[in-house]
């Protein structure tokens, strides 16, 4: 019986189809997170603009930020104290979707303020690490 076909298949082959898929859910788990991370570093940008929008609006029936001061008036406060609830609806509740915060940088006057915030994997020309929303835009 030596010409007999073997069926199946042998131990070193199933090894190696174990490994193949072992090695595939591991990359899928690491592509995972990366878009879980470029998820939540887009919604970091959409709650700065929205942030920003408030602080304009203010601006334009103002003319000054410092309104906004109103809770936040000191450097490493939470934006959600800042007084812009009639500029951005539920900003008391605004949080950074991951570990960090949106804090402030520069305690909003007349002419300007400062918010900051942190991206994680980067975003467009955006590079990863700390950043900030001033008057001027996102920087």
């Amino acid at each position: 019986m030596e010409n007999a076909k073997q069926k199946g298949l042998g131990l070193i082959e199933l090894i190696i189809i174990i490994g193949l898929f072992g090695l595939l859910i591991v990359l899928g788990v690491i592509m995972l997170g990366n878009e879980r991370a470029r998820t939540r570093d887009s919604q970091r940008l959409a709650d700065m603009t929205r942030v920003q929008a408030a602080f304009q609006l203010l601006y334009y029936t103002q003319a000054s930020y410092a309104e906004a001061a109103d809770g936040c008036d000191e450097v490493g406060t939470a934006v959600a104290a800042c007084g812009l609830d009639r500029y951005l609806n539920g900003i008391g509740t605004l949080q950074d979707p991951g570990s960090f915060s949106y804090r402030i940088a520069k305690v909003p006057d007349e002419h300007g303020y400062a918010v900051e915030f942190t991206l994680e994997r980067g975003y467009g020309t955006l590079a990863p690490g700390s950043h900030f929303l001033t008057e001027q835009g996102i920087q």
